[in-house]
């Protein structure tokens, strides 16, 4: 009798729809985009108004109104493109794919992954210490 483990293959949810998560996709990316542009215009107003003070200071409602309409003019333009529209489907069918690993699995790599981490801190010191001394014994000559 076999003592291992098959893996229950992850069956695709035919109610599954990638277009929905690349909607998400583009909408989440807008708002950072917003937040990005509007401190960009902001620092980049503060930078110019340093070497022109005449332009005024940078004013926060404008610069992140500036800021907001770049994002929504560059989420608008990256949403309409087929093919990039097409590739975020295509990401949000890959990642439904992923298959996590179990709390047993996740537990023996936290594991190895600090034993491992362990004795290579062990080595590394000990070589540090071997040629630390080395190195003082050569000055000391």
């Amino acid at each position: 009798m076999s003592t291992t483990r098959r893996r229950k293959k992850h069956v695709i949810d035919r109610d599954f729809d990638p277009n929905r998560w690349a909607h998400l996709a583009f909408a989440l990316g807008g708002f950072m985009g917003a937040w990005v542009f509007s401190n960009l215009v902001e620092d980049g107003w503060a930078i110019i108004h340093s070497y022109y003070p005449q332009i005024g200071r940078p004013v926060p409602f404008t610069a992140n109104g500036i800021g907001i309409a770049i994002a929504l003019i560059a989420t608008i333009f990256a949403w309409r493109r087929e093919k990039w529209f097409q590739f975020m489907c295509e990401v949000a069918i890959e990642v439904s794919q992923v298959v996590w690993p179990t709390r047993t699995e996740t537990r023996a790599a936290t594991v190895v992954v600090i034993v491992i981490t362990l004795i290579c801190s062990v080595l590394l010191s000990g070589m540090d210490l071997f040629w630390s001394s080395i190195t003082d014994w050569l000055y000391g000559i």
